[in-house]
């Protein structure tokens, strides 16, 4: 058993109501959709080559379900809730989901404000 010590515990402060904190935290998008995990991993690499820097997602994490063979749950990182509403609306991101959209059919979101970030 490892060692607990003060320092892995990175927590986001409470505050009186998280709406007047959202501007400073992360944002996830949840993506999950039936896929091969090889061809969702091919797919989120070309997009970001074809984006050229332009995203403003800062990091992509794609998932096989163990129980669900075929289904896929990726992971979107943004800085904020705004940063993704603008990747949503450049040109690559609207041309890549309209491809990918017509590879995979439905895809199940969820967006997420990071309320605390804990090494346990």
């Amino acid at each position: 058993m490892r060692e607990r010590s003060e320092s892995s515990l990175l927590v986001t402060p409470q505050l009186e109501s998280p709406r007047s904190w959202t501007h400073d935290m992360s944002y996830m998008q949840i993506m999950e959709f039936e896929m091969d995990p090889a061809d969702a991993v091919a797919f989120i690499e070309e997009y970001r080559k074809s984006a050229g820097g332009q995203s403003f997602a800062r990091r992509a994490i794609v998932c096989a379900d163990r129980d669900r063979p075929g289904t896929v749950v990726q992971i979107m990182f943004f800085d904020s809730a705004t940063d993704a509403e603008a990747n949503n609306n450049l040109e690559i991101t609207q041309a890549a989901a309209a491809e990918f959209s017509a590879r995979v059919g439905e895809v199940r979101f969820q967006n997420l404000d990071l309320v605390a970030d804990i090494a346990v």
